[in-house]
């Protein structure tokens, strides 16, 4: 359980080219353990696996793939209660696929950092960049695997099946998604297949005499936030995640200053799930555990990754992104945006009844100025697919907006009122047979045998 389950392709005439597994990375981790069902703890092979996608070659011109499937969990014990008589319950999933080229070099596997932070770091892992200053996506002895592009013209999928159920929201990198979750015992199953996106990413140093001071007033103003560590240079760095708020102004104010433009232009394919979130217009939609609200994916460098907030005075989902304005090589960077959203849920925050949902998408610029997307929008296998392209950064509010004809109640015809028939007036008549002499009344008497009429 909590494993990878396939991961394939799909080409560009439809054509599914399922992947075969070769080999965790690394080989032999120093983390590897084997499950521990008691506890509801999976067992670690590595940090992933290397997958082998058959013809479908990437950039470095390989057809490797490294897959990996992250879960983080929490457990709350008394306090001297044996752990081992604890459950782990799911905080969060990733997981993600990624070219990878191999390079040979002095690398070891990782290992475990059990002090992190300024107290200590742990032993030395070896280096995980190359001699040139390229990162690796992950090492084993001897080997760097390094991140590639993807291929042109393909969908990438991965299966995974997951020992606890997963509800809220799945954020990440990926474009036009289609997902399935089915039920596995007391777990789930989650597909999801989608397109690999685009991403401009920012690496620079500034003198500080240039930093704006808008950032002096979030950086500098006496309090903590972010992770901070040493790197190879002896530079700080703060890191608050791409979808933390601060992170987002930051980003938008330091822009001007580097002329609003990318160091670099990178493919991702990621997802991320969330148990928890805050949103009472949607929260209230998905009281199930066991339900996924949706999906929302974006290939902006800063994005928030919770669900779209309602807005109940305009009727609309509203979601802010935020990235340079161009790519690394000076073109303008062109934004994808998609959410997936479960029908049931839709429909719910939106009363709406059974009948097909529209929906518009217009895109807010900083500045104010309202442009409409190039859009998709379908509803399949239950859930509802929404997706815009084309439209530019830096600090955009993507609306949403659902709408449904409404059924206007055709009344049923009163049926038209049928004739009674005129009830006939009783007559009465008088017979005779000698000189005996009989009345017979009726609509329509008639004399008895033997008698006539008078």
């Amino acid at each position: 359980f909590d494993c990878i389950k396939s991961v394939w392709a799909i080409d560009a005439t439809g054509k599914k080219i399922e992947g075969q597994f070769q080999n965790s990375l690394p080989v032999k981790g120093t983390t590897d353990r084997p499950a521990i069902p008691a506890m509801l703890l999976s067992a670690a092979n590595g940090f992933g696996g290397l997958w082998k996608i058959p013809g479908v070659k990437n950039g470095g011109g390989e057809e490797n793939y490294f897959v990996s499937m992250r879960i983080d969990s929490n457990a709350t014990k008394a306090a001297g209660a044996p752990l081992d008589t604890s459950k782990f319950y799911y905080s969060s999933v990733m997981a993600g696929i990624t070219p990878v080229k191999a390079v040979t070099g002095t690398y070891v596997p990782m290992t475990t950092r059990p002090n992190w932070g300024p107290t200590g770091s742990g032993p030395n892992s070896g280096p995980s960049y190359t001699p040139q200053g390229e990162r690796c996506t992950v090492v084993d002895t001897g080997v760097c695997q390094l991140p590639q592009d993807f291929p042109a013209g393909y969908r990438f999928g991965m299966s995974v099946q997951l020992a606890q159920k997963v509800s809220g929201w799945f954020h990440g990198r990926i474009a036009l998604p289609l997902i399935s979750v089915s039920p596995d015992g007391k777990g789930q199953i989650v597909s999801i297949e989608a397109e690999p996106v685009k991403i401009s990413t920012l690496d620079f140093t500034i003198p500080n005499a240039q930093i704006p001071e808008t950032v002096r007033k979030v950086i500098f103003n006496g309090s903590d936030w972010g992770v901070m560590g040493t790197d190879n240079g002896g530079e700080q760095t703060m890191l608050n995640g791409l979808s933390d708020p601060l992170t987002m102004q930051i980003m938008n104010d330091m822009l001007p200053t580097i002329g609003d433009k990318a160091t670099k232009t990178s493919q991702y394919w990621s997802y991320s799930a969330l148990n928890t979130w805050q949103n009472p217009e949607i929260q209230k939609c998905t009281k199930s555990k066991d339900e996924l609200g949706g999906v929302v994916t974006t290939n902006a460098l800063t994005y928030g990754d919770g669900p779209p907030t309602f807005n109940s005075s305009t009727g609309s989902l509203e979601y802010r992104v935020a990235s340079p304005h161009l790519e690394a090589n000076g073109s303008v960077a062109l934004g994808t945006y998609d959410l997936a959203i479960n029908s049931v849920v839709a429909r719910c925050i939106y009363e709406f009844s059974s009948a097909p949902i529209q929906a518009e998408i217009s895109i807010t610029t900083s500045d104010g100025e309202k442009k409409v997307a190039t859009t998709i929008v379908n509803e399949k296998n239950g859930w509802l697919y929404l997706s815009a392209k084309g439209f530019t950064f830096s600090s955009p509010t993507i609306n949403v907006k659902l709408s449904q004809e409404k059924v206007v109640a055709i009344p049923t015809p009163t049926p038209s009122a049928v004739a009674k028939p005129v009830a006939k007036k009783s007559v009465t008549i008088s017979c005779v047979k000698g000189k005996t002499t009989k009345k017979v009344s009726g609509t329509s008497p008639k004399c008895p045998t033997g008698y006539k009429k008078k």
